[in-house]
């Protein structure tokens, strides 16, 4: 019988519990689209000195040379890289790795903001796959907004991020660059193909997950072999605040900061803020435990959110996980799941389906060294 069930994003649960977040690896997509698993050469280290502010950096600078890797990729969100990860942990560690859901933080992220943002400001439309007492939740791609764009189809808005990024990071530890390499960084070409990404096992209630989280930067030191999860840091850019309209602005943009780094552990954010003509004015860091503490002191309502959000997370994850059978058996059974008229829709994906091949037999979501590695994996349960 064909599977579907109904969510309604206003309903809210009553789980408040959360697992702390622990890195377990991590791996680097390269703009060649190669996943190097345990390889740290994307990773980038903050450095922007205060005095860099009075250089009047302009982060629109460069948007016509910005290099799109990332559309040219057959999978922009693929699971392949997150995939190997845990492949190499279960075989290090000889067993399967405990979790209910394996996804992405990106995923997490747009489905908890489900019962707060529009459709049209957030579409959803993913596919799901259970395996081996599993999901796997992948997004689709969604076509990209309209607005002021050069050549690439960037808008100057959206290049101003990646911008700010390359202005605030560096590839190696201070004390490894060269003072031509600093000072040459404003003139580096910003892409969007080099990528540093974590894995890291969290949970909510009852539920496991584990989240693969692109991370920007590491704040001040690596330590090899450890979970670096409390050294990482999150990079952020908006306008300057100089009305009680844009102070809500922020709110809600400090609000879905906080979202994408509380799933997973990101202990610290920093915000560079740009005027009217995109010259970087200042910057600010904010610890993301204290983020709620101080939308709380502004403005109560959005404040509120949080602890909602917390509610509606442990709410669709379980939902998840009654609604799609995960028999313990090596075969894939494929779900479409979307956002509309206010309720998330998980909908099975039938045999006739023109999608139903690529995800139970082809690597539309699993890859196939994954479902081959867990097909013959032997270690304990």
């Amino acid at each position: 019988m064909t599977i579907t069930s109904n969510l309604f994003v206003n309903q809210k649960g009553s789980t408040t519990s959360l697992k702390q977040p622990k890195e377990i690896g991590y791996y680097s997509r390269t703009q060649n689209n190669e996943f190097l698993v345990s390889n740290d050469i994307n990773l980038k280290y903050y450095y922007l000195p205060d005095a860099a502010l009075d250089n009047n950096l302009d982060l629109s600078s460069g948007v016509k040379k910005f290099k799109d890797v990332e559309s040219g990729f057959d999978d922009p969100h693929s699971l392949h890289g997150l995939l190997e990860v845990m492949k190499s942990h279960e075989s290090s560690k000889s067993k399967k790795l405990k979790v209910d859901i394996v996804s992405t933080r990106s995923v997490i992220t747009k489905l908890i903001s489900a019962a707060f943002d529009n459709v049209n400001i957030n579409p959803i439309n993913m596919r799901i796959v259970s395996f081996d007492d599993q999901l796997f939740i992948k997004e689709l791609p969604v076509a990209k907004s309209k607005g002021t764009s050069d050549s690439s189809g960037i808008t100057v808005d959206q290049y101003s991020k990646f911008k700010f990024h390359s202005l605030a990071t560096i590839s190696q530890p201070l004390a490894l660059v060269s003072r031509e390499t600093l000072e040459k960084r404003t003139k580096k070409i910003s892409n969007n193909g080099d990528q540093f990404v974590s894995a890291v096992r969290t949970g909510v209630g009852s539920s496991k997950l584990l989240l693969g989280s692109e991370i920007d930067c590491i704040f001040d030191f690596k330590t090899d072999g450890k979970d670096n999860l409390k050294h990482y840091t999150k990079l952020a850019c908006t306008s300057t605040i100089n009305s009680s309209s844009e102070t809500l602005k922020f709110e809600n943009n400090i609000f879905r900061t906080w979202l994408s780094c509380f799933v997973v552990g990101i202990q610290r954010v920093i915000y560079g803020f740009k005027d009217k003509n995109s010259i970087l004015k200042t910057v600010e860091e904010f610890a993301t435990d204290e983020i709620p503490v101080i939308l709380k002191q502004n403005n109560s309502k959005v404040s509120a959110k949080c602890l909602d959000a917390i509610k509606w997370y442990g709410l669709f994850t379980e939902w998840l996980l009654k609604m799609i059978p995960r028999d313990d058996t090596k075969s894939v059974r494929p779900f479409k799941l979307i956002l509309e008229n206010n309720h998330l829709k998980l909908i099975e994906i039938e045999q006739n389906d023109s999608e139903y091949n690529g995800l139970v037999e082809g690597e539309a979501i699993l890859s196939n060294t994954f479902r081959e590695w867990r097909n013959s994996f032997t270690g304990n349960e």
